[in-house]
């Protein structure tokens, strides 16, 4: 990838998985970067790895759907390095819907974290952005959300709830110099994904891997971009499969695909 001229970006969920291989990758291209998580003990992990750097700043957000959580977290770090160029919405939860125990609190959950917590982080830093006609947006969201997958339910719908959210907001914004990417990753060896017991060994990206491609998106500022490419072109042949064949393969296919019943 070639170098491009350094911005202020600013990502949540830095402190593990996609989150903190991407911020890592993006301070050595040269970028500022404030950092948001939950998860203090991380972050000062985070901090000490990138001390090679002086244009990084971490703060603690104790809660994505917190809105004044978030509010404060991103004034204090335009207060330290600057108000952001990019937002990258990297914090995300997911987990199993294994019937016949529905789990609404886990997608309530889900929801609450992986949409309406990446609402609050854009409503934190929109303003700025449309009064400088300047800034770009990237979700992560996820190509399990292309359609609604097998024992994965909850976490489908939050992607693909997502996904309508910003593709509703690109217009607009548009208009005010805003723009939006959209990023599909496929499976990657988090722990998030580690823990779902497939019958058969899945093929997953190392953070690292992901965080490659993320970088890529976060500096061409592509609409959409999925990866990696085999994953891309299975998840588009079943976008556009027909219902009653994505049913059919589904019903069965999805039971012999874990270790446990769904």
């Amino acid at each position: 990838m070639s170098r491009r001229p350094p911005e202020t970006i600013y990502l949540t969920g830095a402190s593990r998985g996609i989150g903190r291989a991407t911020a890592l990758a993006l301070a050595e291209r040269g970028h500022r970067l404030g950092l948001m998580d939950r998860d203090a003990e991380g972050l000062n992990i985070l901090a000490e790895q990138l001390r090679f750097s002086e244009r990084v700043h971490a703060v603690r957000c104790a809660d994505v759907t917190d809105l004044g959580t978030v509010r404060c977290a991103t004034a204090e770090l335009e207060a330290e390095i600057g108000p952001p160029d990019v937002l990258v919405a990297c914090a995300g939860v997911g987990g199993l819907t294994l019937l016949p125990d529905l789990q609404p609190e886990a997608l309530q959950s889900m929801l609450q974290v992986n949409v309406v917590g990446v609402a609050y982080a854009i409503d934190a830093v929109l303003p700025g952005m449309i009064e400088r006609s300047h800034g770009h947006l990237v979700g992560i969201s996820s190509v399990a959300g292309y359609r609604g997958m097998p024992w994965m339910a909850s976490y489908s719908a939050s992607k693909a709830a997502l996904t309508t959210y910003l593709e509703g907001l690109r217009p607009a914004l548009k208009r005010r110099g805003v723009t939006i990417t959209t990023v599909y990753p496929g499976f990657v060896r988090t722990a998030m994904t580690e823990g779902t017991p497939f019958r058969r060994p899945i093929r997953m990206m190392e953070p690292e891997q992901a965080a490659a491609y993320l970088v890529r998106a976060i500096e061409r500022k592509p609409r959409d971009f999925v990866f990696p490419l085999g994953t891309a072109l299975g998840m588009e042949f079943l976008r556009r499969m027909p219902g009653r064949v994505y049913d059919w393969m589904m019903d069965r296919a999805g039971p012999n695909a874990l270790t446990v019943e769904f």
